[in-house]
């Protein structure tokens, strides 16, 4: 007698402590990754202080093996917090080509005092990378409350979180769900990062 087989689970999610361990999200049972890497108190005050008072949109190109965004970012206030921030996120491009192998990235780098996607949807890439500086930061449904909206998670300042989409093979109809947290009229602003395959 053959046992019965078991329907495939819902994809879930994992939280990670190394960089390393990111490359969990090629797991069939994942579609949500995150780096629950803690604050840089020094550089989570300064990137605050960017957020309230400086602007930032910057959408952008840039080849995998020579990912560099300093020259987009000039209008920011320099010096070694700038500094330590351009390494992080210079960083986190590479660490996405090392684990995708993209050639080209679309990135995202955007202050915002209201909510760039108030609803919860899934995305039409493969994986793309999250991580927010300032502000509260994306919130997420687990697979099994999709449908109800409830409960709502949210990730932390600093956290690198890798979302599967639906493009990812194998995964149409399992994209992680998340939205922009609600900020509009709260006087609150957030920086955050967004990094995909082009």
């Amino acid at each position: 007698m053959q046992p019965a087989l078991r329907p495939r689970a819902s994809p879930a999610q994992a939280f990670v402590w190394t960089p390393e361990e990111l490359a969990d999200i090629y797991r069939e049972d994942l579609n949500l990754c995150v780096w629950r890497r803690g604050l840089d108190t020094p550089l989570a005050h300064w990137l605050s202080d960017v957020a309230v008072t400086r602007e930032l949109d910057v959408i952008a190109r840039v080849r995998g093996d020579a990912p560099d965004l300093r020259r987009r970012l000039d209008g920011l206030p320099q010096g070694p917090q700038f500094e330590a921030w351009l390494a992080d996120v210079h960083f986190l491009l590479r660490l996405y080509v090392d684990l995708f192998g993209a050639a080209e990235l679309g990135v995202r780098l955007h202050i915002l005092a209201s909510a760039m996607c108030p609803a919860f949807h899934v995305d039409r890439v493969g994986v793309r990378l999250l991580c927010t500086y300032a502000g509260p930061a994306t919130e997420w449904l687990e697979n099994a409350h999709v449908a109800r909206g409830e409960p709502v998670h949210a990730l932390e300042r600093f956290d690198v979180a890798l979302l599967k989409g639906e493009s990812w093979p194998g995964n149409q109809g399992n994209g992680a769900a998340h939205r922009s947290p609600a900020i509009a009229g709260s006087g609150q602003r957030r920086l955050f990062l967004s990094i995909e395959a082009l």
